[in-house]
């Protein structure tokens, strides 16, 4: 009985210490969510247009290259002409093609980043009623604490005022 009872104890101790978490609607908190955000979509944006050109360099380079490069004269064991050994350059192709869909891809994936930050921002900038009970002490004969605290209701309305 008394293992299952320590059990019991530990893991609710656990799952309340786990529980514990920072106020998600904290002024700070969310505007470091947002500048986040809003790096992450920077970054997107940038980086998106400058792979999707090298994308479409490495695509034109291939499809040029099939039709302008002449390729290695081939003769048989007798001297006769047969033909071109022309390289083919679907690599470049199929590279190209994938990086300029991957730059494309990444540029419209900032756009939920924006979002995501413009939103942050507005919630943090909003005015809000919070609720809370405090532990008052008491100051006791000779400035000792009462052994006995009180708790108060706190109603208080936060107005941000931040950049």
């Amino acid at each position: 009985m008394k293992k299952i009872f320590t059990l019991v104890v530990l893991l609710s101790l656990a799952f309340a210490g786990f529980a514990q978490k920072s106020d998600p609607s904290n002024y700070d908190d969310l505007m470091k969510q947002s500048r986040k955000a809003r790096t992450t979509s920077t970054v997107f944006v940038i980086a998106g247009p400058v792979v999707a050109a090298g994308g479409v360099g490495t695509l034109i380079y291939g499809l040029l290259a099939n039709e302008i490069e002449d390729g290695n004269a081939i003769y048989d064991n007798n001297g006769n002409f047969l033909g071109y050994d022309k390289k083919k350059h679907t690599t470049e192709i199929i590279v190209g093609a994938a990086g300029t869909l991957g730059g494309i891809a990444l540029a419209l994936a900032s756009i939920p980043f924006s979002n995501k930050a413009s939103d942050l921002k507005r919630e943090a900038r909003k005015a809000k009623l919070k609720t809370s009970f405090e532990h008052i002490n008491i100051p006791g004969f000779q400035n000792n604490y009462a052994a006995t605290g009180t708790r108060q209701y706190k109603l208080s309305l936060v107005i941000p005022l931040g950049k």
